[in-house]
């Protein structure tokens, strides 16, 4: 009898964390985009609900590459990743890194149904808002992230 009752005990003690933590903790998209510029948060957010042409506007918004044909070229990559992962789902912070008080890289992987797309952006404070500097995308993170030692 002591015997099951210390195993229950002891399951209650293994399961309850587990519980509790599956509770607590939301969506790894939502405390992530907590802790990005909201200029990249919102064009991934354009991207899920509405695609790349809004995805790539509200990034360059207001930018200097506003209007440019590099960033609206982006436009075009998006759509053949696509075409090839299919539909995005989810992003994932790889790392930030503040470069001065006033700009920041950040390392992202954007999830799609068939693989993962490697993001860098660059952004930079004017004034009191976060603006696009510059982004790059694709398939191959060597390509993207800067190499490790």
């Amino acid at each position: 009898m002591r015997k099951r009752v210390f195993f229950l005990c002891c399951c209650a003690l293994f399961f309850v964390p587990l519980v509790s933590a599956a509770q607590t903790s939301g969506p790894k998209e939502k405390v992530a985009s907590e802790s990005l510029p909201p200029i990249v948060v919102l064009g991934l957010e354009a991207y899920k609900s509405s695609g790349p042409e809004e995805a790539v506007q509200a990034w360059i918004k207001g930018s200097a590459i506003d209007g440019s044909k590099d960033a609206l070229s982006q436009t075009n990559l998006l759509r053949q990743i696509q075409d090839y992962y299919g539909a995005y789902r989810a992003f994932e912070i790889v790392s930030t890194k503040d470069l001065s008080p006033k700009t920041r890289v950040i390392y992202l992987v954007l999830d799609f149904e068939k693989g993962p797309l490697f993001a860098k952006f660059v952004v930079y404070r004017s004034g009191q808002a976060w603006i696009l500097a510059y982004f790059n995308f694709n398939t191959k993170e060597e390509l993207v992230f800067p190499s490790c030692p």
